[in-house]
């Protein structure tokens, strides 16, 4: 009888290692998932993991200038990027309602490039006149303008383009 006794004590202590094993198993698991979801909202909302750069629309800033044939300067037309010295100026044109709107803007070190995405507006009309928005794009803390040799937009419907750079600022 006392054998019997030993041998259900021993069968539990196998099932309560099992089930600790198993609880391992479940606390690995889910560990492996917690990763990917953080990894997954970097990459996601981060801009492949690049700096978040803060943004404002600057209505106080300069139009941004480019050469043409003739050695003559005149206001660029488009979407263009100048470096000043604390902050990048993005112009981007369209028309004036709605207006292009940033949503987020991120940079990445390893191709030093700058991302800006634009909000989707949802298919709002808008206006058929054109309009030149200014907006000053400053970097966080351990990035400098310097970093940055280009710029791209996504636009609303996805598509991206590499920006030209300004040749000057008006006076």
């Amino acid at each position: 009888m006392e054998d019997k006794h030993l041998y259900r004590e021993t069968q539990w202590d196998v099932s309560a290692e099992e089930s600790r094993a198993h609880h391992g198993l479940v606390a690995i698991g889910f560990a492996v998932l917690a990763v990917l979801v953080i990894a997954f909202c970097i990459w996601t909302f981060g801009g492949r993991g690049g700096a978040a750069w803060e943004f404002e629309a600057d209505e106080g800033l300069p139009i941004m200038t480019m050469k043409v044939s003739g050695g003559n300067t005149v206001a660029a037309p488009g979407d263009y990027w100048y470096p000043c010295d604390e902050f990048v100026q993005l112009q981007l044109s369209g028309g004036s309602i709605p207006g292009e709107e940033i949503e987020r803007v991120t940079f990445d070190a390893a191709i030093k490039t700058l991302t800006v995405k634009l909000k989707d507006q949802g298919g709002v009309p808008t206006t058929m006149d054109f309009a030149l928005t200014e907006w000053r794009l400053e970097p966080p803390s351990g990035v400098t303008v310097s970093d940055v040799e280009h710029v791209k937009i996504t636009y609303q419907d996805g598509s991206t383009s590499e920006i030209a750079k300004a040749d000057g600022l008006a006076e």
